[in-house]
This record gives structure tokens, C-alpha cells and sequence, in this order.
């Protein structure tokens, strides 16, 4: 699956020449939300990278494969990149290549503690990407793996055993003799096509919950509890033509996201086949005098060409993200298909940054995101009392800045892993986590939080909320809370109850896992994974505007299952002309 939609925009000027990078024994500081990996310190080492000349996705859209061999020449790996097609296959998929150098010793696939720990060495190959001199980078979700080579499949087999986060998929063949998969292996699922290896297809068979197979030309596709995570085995050798098939049936459809321990498949998506329409910098919106955007449009196809009404939902990917990686990251048009909506993913005007604010200093996101639900009015019929919001991190600040400036126009919204920054703080407070930001241009004021007090104060407007986080999302907020937390997570909470007029008699409550007291909590799997708590508004009725979904496990990130329950919240609100709300059970 060649994503077509996805534009190119990683060009290097050392793009089709194999270039030798060093890999540094610590990483260097490059944090980055969602896309970090887990390598401890070692010695300093080396790989051979290859960029292709066709230029890369985005680094949170670019597919990395990294090729063990068991030589580390770098005849070896010119010599393997021809043999098995792969120049041929980056430069027509566009993926990063990436040739690991083993030491002298091989690969220490037997964590013998006195050599270089090999699977913290592999993480860093990944790191020392982005500030190398070829300057690409990938997202860490799909970095997958060739082993060319006995060591090299043993190598990798002991990492899929021992840290199957940093392992999206692989490609392995024979084991070398003596060789054993680790005792204290994991047991966890990952996609793997295994060649001509039988120890390796059983681990792998029971670590995947295998479900169902299906036999074809020679191969054993086999499914696993996850029907995303696939097993493909047969008895030939990694060859082109296997290399090949692996791609096609197995690398270009697997993605782990690290949002549990052990992270989790989700299906790709074909945006070109599924009928999304894209918008590359775009003038016919006509805001901000013409200014270009980017955005990309759902219509279910069952909707494509007909009058009926339906509601709309925006979703505002996060901070140093892009609108695909947003869509595959949160899947609203897998519940649009079912619930009959329409989803639009927009990017922001400017540095890869929401304008929470309205601050003249950049576009007016405001100003576009208005221009851009008039533009669905006129290309589709939208039901206008059924316009959702939705959004991760810095789009879930954008999704509570939005919800707050113009609560006329939005019925509720579902915010993912962040709070109401843009109205607790001033936009150089906040700028300062987006890469390439001239905090000097930034006024000291949040215009948003004056467009949102006096809304409120020319109606006493509600907005409900499905606010859902990570109970170890670091890089937003830990919980639980307790009666001395102070940071903008609680007075976002306070904010958001006196906006619905909910005052709960208790706010805090140390017997729950987040530390707080709420009128209603319950579980919603057996696994006890996903923790809802719900508050009643004071209003008539005592109408619930406003619940937070906790999810275990969970760091800075997302999982779709949290925005099925955040779907059969938000769907049940209208906003009538009136400013008022229509609530229907």
C-alpha cells in the first residue's frame, strides 16, 4: 500500500547515495512527543542510511527499514540493497533504509552484558536519523526490520522477545545453530514473515492469539487476536521476492502505536482508496486574505451524492504532527462509516502549531477553521445544530479554545490528552514546545480567553465535554491528583464545571485512581483499562455536560476505542439557534 496522499516533503541533498552516519553511544537531546524510543547508553557505532531520490513523507507519515546483515562492510550492504530490490522498493514506496553495522564480535544476541547491548544500539540507529547529515527521520510505529542473515535473525528474534514495542514488524530466516529464543521472553504479539523457520512461527504463533489462516502460493497468513497483527510463514529464503511480498502483504500495512506497555496495531489506511479528498494549500476558503491550507475531507460513501443532513466533526491533530497522522492516529472515519457523519482532519496555517489564541502574529486559525465549515455547508448538506470537535494534545487544547470562543456554533467536543492551555497561559508560554517558533512575535495575552469570557457573558452557554487522558502520560500530567495539585489540568476541570454549572459537593477523592471525586464512575472492560467519571450539572434535570474517560497505561497518546465512547457522548447534544441545547438519550 502506497499512500498517495501523503505529500513528499523530506528531501535530502545526500538522497540516493548509501552515506555512512555515526550513531551516537548516548542520544542526543531530541524530544519529541509521541516518536522517542527507548535505547540506553552504549559505545558509539555506525549505519549505512539511504534517503531515496523520490523524497519522504512527513518524518510522523515515513516508514523506516533497517536490514541486518551479519557483515558490517559496506560492500555487505551496497551488495544486499541491490540483491534484495531495495533501492528499486524505497525509491517507489518511499521509506527510509537504514543498514545497521554489527560489531567485530556479530550481533550480541545473547545479551552476553559484556559486549554492546545490540537492541539499545538498534533504538539509537533510529535516533541519530533525524541530526545526522542525511537529516530524514521516521515515526517509531514503523520501523520494521529485514534480518539477511542467521545472527541477524537471532538478533532480532531476541528483540521481538525482549522489546517487542521497538519492533513494528520483521522479516527473519534460519536461526544459527545453538541459538534459543530468551527464556524470559515477553510473549508478545508483532507482525512478523518468517522464512524457513518453525521455532520462530510457533513463539510467534502463541504470542499472537492466533485466530484463523488462510495458505496462499506457498505462504500461511495467519491472524492473531488482533486481526491487524499478521504471521506470514513459508519455506523459502529472504530473497527479493520475498523481501518483496513482505512489503506489499506485510510492512506497508503495519503500524504500532505506543499508547499501551506493548503499544498496539491499528488497521492502515488507504486514503486514496477509502475516497478521502485532499486540499494542498488551498486559497478557495478565502480567510485570512487568501491565505493557502491544507486539509482533507470524509464523506462516508453511503452519504457521497445525497441531500440528507448529517453532522460534522472536525479533529485538530497535535503539536509537530500532520492531518493523515491525525487521521490514522485517531480513525473518526472508521466511526463516520458506521454513524453517518462526515469528518474534516485540517493542518494548521503555520508551523505545524495551533493559533489556541487568535494571536495576529500568525494566521487566524479561528478565521479558518469558521471558513472551513462554511466551505462543508456549501459541498455537502450539514446538519448545522450537529457540528463536533475533536482533537490530541495541541488539538485538544485548539478543540477547548474553539469550544470556549464560540460555543454558538459547536454542540460538544471530544478533547485527547491535553488541557486549556491557550486560555490559561499566553501564547510565549506555550509556543515554546514548537520547533521554529519566534517566541518575540508573540503578544503577552490570550485573545482566546477574551473572545470565550465574553460569549459567556452575553449567554450562559453550555458546552459539553468528553474529556479523555492517560493515567501515565508524562508529558502532559501523572495522576492521581490530590487536594494540592495546582496546574492548568485541574483549573481546566474547575473552568469546564462552572462553564456547565457543576459544582460537585467533593472534588477530590484519594480511593480513586485519579484522585478524584465524581457523581458517577464505572468500568467499561473486563480489563478494567478504560475508567469513566461522569458530574451533573446543576441545571434542570441535572443533565451531564461534562465526563473524563481515564485510560491504564496509556502515555501521551491515543486509541481509538476512547473516541467510540467519546462518540456515543458527544452524538446526543444539538445546539439550537437559540444558543441553547438539545439533549436526546
Amino acid at each position: 500500500m502506497n499512500n498517495k496522499m501523503d505529500p513528499r516533503v523530506q528531501f535530502s541533498a545526500l538522497a540516493g547515495q548509501l552515506v555512512l552516519e555515526q550513531v551516537p553511544g548516548v542520544n542526543k537531546a531530541n524530544w519529541e512527543p509521541e516518536n522517542d524510543t527507548a535505547g540506553g547508553a552504549g559505545q558509539d557505532r555506525t549505519m549505512y542510511l539511504y534517503a531515496p531520490k523520490s523524497g519522504l513523507p512527513d518524518p510522523k507519515q515515513t516508514q523506516v527499514l533497517l536490514v541486518l546483515r551479519d557483515r558490517n562492510c559496506e560492500c555487505s550492504a551496497e551488495s544486499l540493497m541491490k540483491d534484495l530490490g531495495l533501492d528499486t522498493l524505497a525509491e517507489e514506496e518511499h521509506f527510509i533504509l537504514c543498514f545497521p553495522n554489527p560489531t567485530d564480535e556479530g550481533w550480541n544476541y545473547d545479551n552476553d552484558p559484556a559486549r554492546d547491548n545490540d537492541i539499545d544500539y538498534l533504538n539509537r540507529c533510529f535516533a541519530a536519523m533525524k541530526p545526522g547529515k542525511v537529516k530524514v527521520s521516521g515515526f517509531n510505529g514503523m520501523v520494521f526490520y529485514i534480518a539477511a542473515g542467521k545472527a541477524a535473525s537471532a538478533m532480532m528474534m531476541t528483540m521481538a522477545a525482549l522489546r517487542p514495542l521497538n519492533v513494528s514488524a520483521m522479516m527473519i530466516g534460519e536461526f544459527p545453530e545453538g541459538y534459543s529464543i530468551p527464556a524470559d521472553a515477553l510473549g508478545v504479539e508483532t507482525a512478523a514473515y518468517v522464512c524457513s523457520n518453525a521455532a520462530a512461527a510457533e513463539y510467534l504463533r502463541k504470542a499472537n492469539g492466533v485466530q484463523s489462516r488462510e495458505e496462499q502460493a506457498g505462504s500461511v497468513t495467519e491472524y492473531g487476536r488482533n486481526p491487524n497483527v499478521l504471521l506470514i510463514s513459508n519455506e523459502f529464503n529472504v530473497d527479493a521476492v520475498t523481501v518483496y511480498h513482505a512489503w506489499d502483504r506485510l510492512f506497508s500495512k503495519a503500524r504500532r502505536w505506543q499508547n499501551d506497555t506493548y503499544g498496539n496495531y491499528h488497521p492502515r489506511t488507504d486514503f486514496a482508496d477509502r475516497g478521502f479528498q485532499a486540499h494542498y494549500n488551498d486559497r478557495s476558503l478565502g480567510d485570512n486574505g487568501g491565505y493557502p491550507h491544507t486539509w482533507f475531507e470524509y464523506v462516508p460513501p453511503q452519504l457521497r451524492g445525497t441531500d440528507e443532513k448529517v453532522p460534522l466533526l472536525l479533529y485538530f491533530h497535535g503539536v509537530n504532527c500532520v492531518a493523515l497522522y491525525g487521521a490514522e492516529q485517531c480513525n473518526w472515519h472508521d466511526i463516520a462509516d458506521r454513524e453517518n457523519f462526515i469528518v474534516v482532519y485540517p493542518d494548521p496555517s503555520v508551523l505545524k502549531a495551533w493559533n489556541l489564541w487568535d494571536d495576529p502574529a500568525t494566521p487566524s486559525d479561528f478565521d479558518y477553521v469558521m471558513a472551513l465549515i462554511e466551505h462543508m455547508k456549501k459541498v455537502h448538506p450539514i446538519d448545522e445544530s450537529r457540528i463536533y470537535i475533536s482533537g490530541f494534545s495541541m488539538g485538544s487544547m485548539m478543540t477547548q479554545a474553539l469550544a470556549g470562543a464560540f460555543p454558538d456554533v459547536f454542540a460538544a467536543g471530544a478533547p485527547c490528552n491535553a488541557y486549556d492551555f491557550g486560555y490559561f497561559n499566553t501564547p510565549a508560554k506555550v509556543m515554546n514546545i514548537v520547533a521554529g517558533a519566534d517566541l518575540s512575535k508573540y503578544d503577552d495575552r490570550s485573545r482566546q480567553r477574551e473572545m470565550s469570557d465574553a460569549k459567556k457573558a452575553a449567554y450562559d452557554y453550555r458546552m459539553p465535554l468528553f474529556h479523555s487522558a492517560g493515567l501515565v502520560d508524562a508529558t502532559i500530567a501523572l495522576w492521581p491528583v490530590n487536594e494540592d495539585t495546582n496546574d492548568v489540568r485541574m483549573d481546566s476541570i474547575k473552568r469546564w464545571m462552572e462553564f456547565n454549572n457543576t459544582h460537585p459537593k467533593q472534588l477530590f477523592d484519594g480511593s480513586t485512581i485519579t484522585g478524584l471525586a465524581s457523581d458517577e464512575a464505572r468500568y467499561f472492560d473486563e480489563d478494567e483499562r478504560y475508567y469513566l467519571q461522569s458530574w451533573r450539572s446543576d441545571d434542570e434535570g441535572s443533565p451531564v455536560y461534562y465526563e473524563k474517560l481515564f485510560i491504564k497505561r496509556m502515555p501521551h497518546a491515543v486509541n481509538p476505542v476512547e473516541l467510540e465512547y467519546a462518540w456515543d457522548f458527544i452524538k446526543r447534544f444539538r445546539r439550537n439557534t437559540d444558543g441553547s441545547l438539545t439533549i436526546t438519550e
